[in-house]
Formats: C-alpha cells, structure tokens, sequence
C-alpha cells in the first residue's frame, strides 16, 4: 500500500458496539476509492458452496456460512460509533463516509467454485489463479465510481481521529471465561442481545471443546431490556439443570462475563446449525437418514416434556447437528433455551420457568417455523413445540422451509394452515399418515414417539439417554 495519503490501515482490531457486543476486525482500510473492511480467510484448496454455506476442501473440509453477511454487519455497526464519536466532536456526522464489506480468500492456491450468488464482494489474491476479482486490481486500487465519492486526505485524518475516540483495541486471541477456558477471538454466532463464541480447555488437565453464549446486558441501552436479558440468561442455564439428553444441549457452567451473564455448553468445533449442515449435506442425506433426524428431535423433545421443560420456538437455527467429517451419522440437539418454559417443583423457580415468551428473545429467521398462537400470551406450550417439531420434519423430508414468512391467525380462518397441510402429506410420503394429534397434554407428548417408526436395526436404541423411552 503506498505510503501517503490518503491511505491508511487498521489491522487485528476490535471495537465495541453500543449493544455491547464487541467486534474482531481483520482489516480496515481506507483508500482513494472507497473505505472497505475486509474479512480475511486463509483457507486452503477449492472452495465450493451450497446456499450461502461454503466448503473448503484440502486436507480436511472447513465449513463456514459466508462471511460477507457478518462483515456487512460490522460495517454498519462501525460506521454507526464513528458518527456518534463525530457527534461528540461536534462534526457533521454526514462526513463520514460509507463503509463497504468485502472477503478477501487469500490462501495459496486457493481455487474457487462459488457461484454467482456467492462470488460478490468476495476477492482473491492479485494473481488471478483463484479465478475470482483480484484484491487489489478489482477492489483497492480502483478509482472512485464518482469523483465526488474520493476519499481526501482531510476525511482519512477524519477517521483517524475517530478511530481513537471510539477506543479501538488490538484483538486479544486470549479472551478468557473463568480460569480454565479460552474463548475463539471471533464470534460463532450472534442473535438478539447474546452471542456465542467457541472455547477450548487449556488448564492442561483435558482436551475439552465448549461454547459459551455471552449475553449482552451491561450495555444495553434501557434498565428494562438490560433486566430482560439477564432473565433470559438465568432462565436457560436454570431449565436445563437435571437434563441430560443427548438430543438436548447441556449447559455446564454459568458466570460474569465482561459483555454480562455467559453460559458455558458442551460443544465441538464441527458442530453445525441444521440449516447450515443441510445446506452442505442435504444431497447426501437418504430418506431414512432424514427419518432417523425427525425421529432424534421427537425424541428429545419427548424427554424433556416428560420433565416438563418446552422450548416454544423450535426452528432450523435451535437445532445444531453432529457429525462425522464427511457428514455421516448425524446427531442433532436441541439449543437456544432462554425462550423455554418449565413447571419447577418449587416456587423460587417458578418465576424463571413459567414466563409469557418473549418475542424479542426470537431470531427473525425463526419465525417461518413458529406457530400461529406464538404471540398470545400464555400459548400453550406443548401447542408451540409440536408446531415446531412439524415445521422442522417438513424442512427434514423435502429439503424446503416450511413457509416465505409466519402468517397470523387470521389468515387460517379457523383451519390449520396450509404449512401443516403440506408437512402432513410429507410424512405421509414418508410412509406416515399424521402429525402428533392434540386430544391432551400427556397424549401429545406421548404421540410424538408413535408418529414415527422405531428404532433402525443398527442398534440406535442403546445408543440413547437414560430416559428416553
């Protein structure tokens, strides 16, 4: 990068943004044409992707969502704490200019098939060997579109000074969750008020993986969403005590954290999202494997009403899947708790686990996967989960989300929604005739088992939980 102006460069940073969330930056970079915050990925071999899922394939198979969705993200974050700082200095918060995301696959004889979809923003080295736009030619040595988009020497110190009052930080790989865990630099994930980061034992005693879910209250920016926050971080640490499924996530640890309350949950570096692993292995996945999935999630659903707990937002983003390498022998388990409900025994609890469910505990690409009667203030529960279980054994035998977005009650006339409809005649081309019925609680639950077949002949039922029947 040449050495005037009106370049300039952040490298290895992190800044905080004003929900508390703090973000890793790779690298941030101004340059006559533009301003760009590039996300680094070093990934060797050839990368292919399904849906915005990509695969890198060498030695072994990476898989990740696209980048470019989370860059976004921070770009708007960022420049959003530069303009409060310009605020704060009494500049027109208007000069700052836009912040563009880009990816940046700079491994070494890295090739690519990403399609059309996925190709955008997305760069490799200058050689050109990658077969995508070339980092430097096609992105940061490119004039302006218009010359009054340049970025001038004046705007460049701008940020500079900007840069120093928002109090960016050199990234710490040495992020820490008590004395005997490491947290991954870079969030896993993010959803409303909370993110996940991965961790890794490191006292020496065992090799152990986890992920922790840090919830975000001490920044928030009201005392009502802040109390909000930490009831829902209590709320799933406290209804999954005593539940040890292997279809359910155990949470192990729960304690302060910088960003507020944080859970600690067993977990491993490959685990995925059910989106995301039928995004990579759909095509690979027989009818019965797509059975033996719905029958995992009935059945661990089946084991926690039986212990009164119900998760009440059941979607593809609550499920995360096991697997070998290649994708084989999936196990998938249920997560993201804080939206449950639970009967506890007594009454100190009760307040934690009977709660209305809020909806702003609610990922928006859930929604497609909730029932109708979600928003209604005391829905009933087995109700909410037995939509959800359908939703997602739609989503399992035809490959397809069960609907573009979640109608209203009203739109189904009293009747069941066509989503159901179509999940019905799902399962019955699976070689089922009917959803879990409705005639009473402890029938509902029952059902769920006797919907589906039984156990395959590989001997799935001694590889069950106690308490699964």
């Amino acid at each position: 990068m040449p050495a005037n102006e009106p370049y300039r460069a952040w490298a290895t940073f992190s800044f905080t943004t004003a929900s508390g969330r703090t973000n890793e930056c790779d690298l941030f970079i101004v340059v006559p044409g533009g301003v760009y915050l590039v996300e680094l990925k070093g990934h060797p071999g050839r990368v292919v992707n399904h849906g915005d899922t990509w695969q890198f394939h060498a030695d072994r198979v990476r898989t990740l969502k696209n980048p470019l969705h989370l860059t976004d993200l921070k770009c708007k974050e960022l420049k959003g704490q530069l303009e409060r700082a310009a605020r704060a200095n009494h500049v027109d918060p208007r000069r700052i200019p836009f912040i563009k995301p880009a990816v940046f696959l700079h491994g070494a004889g890295l090739v690519s098939a990403l399609d059309e979809f996925q190709r955008p923003n997305v760069y490799g080295r200058n050689d050109g060997a990658s077969g995508l736009d070339k980092i430097w030619d096609d992105l940061l040595g490119k004039p302006p579109e218009r010359e009054s988009w340049r970025i001038t020497p004046n705007t460049a110190q701008l940020l500079e000074q900007l840069m120093q009052k928002i109090g960016i930080s050199h990234s710490s790989s040495r992020l820490r969750f008590g004395d005997d865990w490491k947290l991954e630099p870079r969030a896993l994930d993010a959803g409303p008020g909370w993110e996940d980061r991965l961790a890794a034992r490191d006292d020496g005693l065992v090799q152990e993986e986890g992920r922790v879910r840090i919830y975000l209250v001490e920044q928030m920016a009201t005392e009502e969403a802040r109390q909000a926050a930490d009831r829902a971080a209590r709320r799933e640490y406290q209804v999954l005590q005593g539940i040890t499924h292997r279809g359910v996530a155990q949470a192990v640890q729960i304690r302060e954290h910088q960003g507020g309350p944080a859970i600690l949950f067993r977990h491993r570096h490959s685990d995925l999202r059910l989106d995301a692993y039928l995004d990579a292995y759909g095509g690979r996945l027989t009818p019965e494997i797509r059975l033996d999935l719905v029958r995992q999630l009935a059945e661990a659903l089946r084991y926690a009403h039986n212990r009164s707990l119900y998760h009440r937002a059941l979607a593809a983003r609550s499920v995360y899947v096991s697997a070998k390498e290649d994708g084989s022998q999936p196990v998938v388990r249920i997560a993201d708790w804080q939206t449950a409900a639970r009967d506890f025994d007594t009454s100190s609890m009760r307040s934690i686990g009977d709660t209305p469910l809020d909806p702003n505990l609610i990922e928006d690409a859930a929604q497609v996967f909730l029932a109708p009667e979600t928003d209604q203030e005391f829905a009933d529960p087995v109700d909410l989960d037995m939509f959800g279980l359908g939703a997602l054994a739609y989503l399992l035998l035809t490959g397809e989300r069960p609907a573009a977005q979640r109608p209203g009650r009203a739109a189904f006339g009293g009747g069941r929604p066509a989503s159901v409809r179509r999940r019905r005649r799902a399962l019955r081309q699976a070689g089922r005739s009917r959803l879990p019925g409705h005639p009473g609680r402890g029938d509902r639950q029952a059902s769920v088992g006797r919907t589906l077949p039984g156990p395959s002949r590989r001997g799935r039922a001694g590889n069950r939980c106690p308490g699964t029947a």
